[in-house]
């Protein structure tokens, strides 16, 4: 299990939020005002406010996609940024994670993407615990473009208190639900499933079970992929999903290239992923993927990355995602010679 999870920037057209909002059917679009000025906040003297401020930065230019924004992977890599914040709040400071052996890990991550971020954007974080249970705890993240104050992507996570030696989860004690208790607080609308429920898991399945599967990745972990906590960190997860999703369109009929050469490319605008195994330095793993479902504008996409020595899963994602016209930034409708092309490859799972 690892640590923990688009927008439009200040020059984006704003037919990108019109675009999620048709093509998901409803939008709820958070007010940016509150967040414009964001008011800084000290994390080492954390304060009784309602939110913490755990991430602050800007897009790099290796960060972004062929789409020409900020590639998935990287919205994951911000919410993990923003749980060492979310831990010291708790009481779990780095030297403290050292010295006592016990910290925070990702078990699931369902992220909306709102608006694209592009390269040089700046960009923040802010965080709060939603709910403390026995062992695990339900966060928010929202992240913005700093320039605009608009909501760039929402994740909402479910993380379990790790012991690192027994590697389990172990029950939160009275200091963590006593430092929690100032933040704790409903989510907002904008940040509640879609098309995608939290809370869920895909059918369980092995390797074997896969085989009429599209393989989309095949590699194995490397060391700096991995935390201070011994395993894959989350980010990379959601690097192997994304990294293979070509091989996942030409599969389904849809070549890359001649994609870009008709300014066509494929957004994501809601993902559900669940850490079902740690996976440590070395391990080789194997991604198998299949469209499940057709709808409007929108495709249903499931991803299992399994370890390809024991053949288990290791983690699942389920993906909502658009074809995007590059030019108009809008959602583009399949014709029906695309729509034939792909009702051959919907699969329904058990």
């Amino acid at each position: 299990m690892p640590r923990a999870a688009l927008g439009r920037s200040a020059s984006a057209p704003k037919a990108f939020s019109a675009t999620i909002s048709r093509a998901s059917r409803r939008h709820d679009k958070p007010s940016p005002g509150p967040y414009a000025a964001p008011p800084a906040i000290h994390i080492l003297q954390v304060q009784m406010t309602e939110f913490l401020d755990t991430f602050r930065g800007s897009v790099n230019t290796w960060e972004c996609d062929e789409v020409g924004h900020m590639n998935v992977q990287f919205y994951v890599a911000r919410a993990s940024d923003a749980a060492f914040y979310l831990r010291h709040a708790l009481g779990l400071s780095p030297s403290r994670i050292r010295a006592e052996g016990r910290a925070m890990v990702a078990l699931e991550e369902h992220i909306r993407f709102h608006r694209e971020l592009r390269a040089g954007d700046i960009m923040n974080m802010r965080s709060r615990p939603v709910e403390l249970r026995e062992k695990t705890m339900v966060s928010f993240h929202e992240l913005f473009n700093s320039a605009s104050g608009e909501t760039s992507a929402t994740v909402v996570a479910l993380s379990g208190h790790f012991d690192l030696e027994a590697r389990k989860l172990i029950p939160w004690d009275d200091e963590a639900h006593a430092a929690a208790a100032p933040f704790l607080g409903p989510l907002p609308a904008h940040a509640e499933p879609r098309s995608v429920p939290r809370e869920k898991r895909l059918p369980a399945m092995r390797l074997e079970d896969a085989k009429d599967f599209i393989e989309i990745y095949r590699g194995a972990v490397m060391p700096w992929e991995c935390d201070d906590f011994g395993h894959m960190n989350s980010r990379f997860y959601m690097a192997r999903f994304s990294d293979g999703a070509g091989h996942l369109w030409q599969a389904i009929g849809f070549d890359k290239r001649a994609m870009m050469e008709k300014r066509r490319g494929t957004v994501v605008l809601e993902i559900r992923l669940n850490y079902l195994r740690e996976v440590r330095s070395g391990t080789m793993l194997v991604a198998k993927s299949t469209l499940t479902r057709v709808e409007g504008k929108t495709l249903t996409f499931v991803h299992y990355l399994f370890d390809a020595e024991t053949g288990e899963a290791v983690a699942t994602g389920e993906v909502i995602a658009i074809m995007l016209d590059l030019d108009a930034r809008k959602s583009v409708a399949f014709t029906d010679e695309e729509r034939d092309r792909l009702m051959p490859h919907v699969r329904a799972l058990a």
